[in-house]
């Protein structure tokens, strides 16, 4: 089968497309076709050596994927056939992929595989973001940093789910008409406007009820700045590369919870809560109250461009390889 390999770390032009063997599948995995892998911008970090966790090469990047079931083993309960979701830690820029049973969830054969690839880590963390970590309401005002990526577009479909109004932060136009276009309230330009007092101008002072942040960087104090009374600030990643230093005084005086989000770490310590997300997001799906744009698709040749994409900031919404 075919992989994308990184067999030096640095820039994402020196992955290579190799022929990999896999080894025969045990009891417990299943051997599944992939049909479409999901990328992120960790992946990007991952290839370079910059990612919190550093991985040795040779390995192959990629750890959301959706395909057939080839093979499974005797303790699995899938059918060859069936169409999933997988969830692996490294390997899913492949054509084909071992997993564990406990990393696999089945969805309807109709379901297109360049979707559902990318719903794992943008949607799922998002949900978990919104729901779990910061108990949006409906009513409740949600500001959204890097609000064209793929968390963004996540979270601004949500949030609508859930009811709130929603603020998308982009840095140009292009952004700005993708993010109208998702159903953002307001737009915010902070490519030529003042963040924090662009928040009070919107919000008539009162500020935004939650801020989700993937970027990091220079930003993020402002949206601190821009929180209400009791906001809820969810930390999600530094795409930025700037991990900011927030004044703890703001939290005093605003009434500020700064919020953690690790979906991959809550993913292996709560599953059966993950997994009742999961279903609970299919069925928005199924019940087309959550329609998910079309992500950009890319050939297994084009790996490189899509990460690259990602790192100089111009990927709109989520991006997967097709196989």
């Amino acid at each position: 089968m075919k992989a994308i390999v990184c067999t030096e770390l640095g820039s994402p032009e020196k992955l290579e497309i190799q022929e990999i063997e896999l080894p025969k599948i045990n009891d417990d995995q299943v051997l599944i076709q992939v049909q479409a892998a999901g990328v992120n911008f960790p992946d990007a970090l991952l290839v370079q050596g910059k990612y919190q966790v550093v991985q040795d090469p040779p390995f192959i990047p990629g750890n959301e994927i959706a395909g057939i079931i080839k093979e499974v083993g005797n303790n699995v309960g899938f059918k060859i056939g069936s169409k999933v979701i997988g969830l692996p830690e490294l390997g899913g820029f492949a054509e084909e992929i071992i997993l564990d049973k406990t990393s696999v969830i089945p969805i309807d054969s109709d379901f297109p595989s360049e979707v559902a690839a990318g719903l794992p880590i943008n949607y799922g963390t998002s949900y978990y973001a919104l729901k779990r970590r910061a108990n949006l309401k409906k009513g409740e005002k949600l500001l959204i940093l890097g609000a064209a990526g793929g968390i963004g577009t996540a979270s601004i479909q949500l949030g609508k789910v859930i009811g709130a109004e929603i603020y998308a932060a982009v840095g140009s136009k292009v952004k700005e008409e993708y993010v109208k276009k998702l159903g953002a309230d307001y737009v915010i330009r902070y490519d030529n406007e003042n963040l924090k007092e662009k928040i009070k101008e919107l919000t008539n002072n009162e500020g935004v009820d939650v801020v989700i942040d993937p970027v990091g960087g220079e930003y993020s104090e402002d949206a601190v700045r821009g929180t209400g009374w009791n906001g809820r600030y969810l930390v999600i990643g530094f795409a930025n590369g700037e991990i900011p230093s927030i004044p703890l005084n703001l939290t005093l005086v605003k009434g500020v919870s700064i919020v953690g989000v690790w979906w991959g770490r809550w993913l292996k310590t709560a599953p059966h809560e993950s997994m009742e997300d999961f279903e609970e997001l299919l069925e928005l799906i199924r019940n087309k109250k959550l329609i998910i744009e079309p992500p950009e698709v890319y050939p297994i040749e084009d790996t490189a461009r899509a990460l690259i994409k990602f790192l100089e900031r111009k990927n709109l919404g989520k991006a997967v390889i097709k196989f």
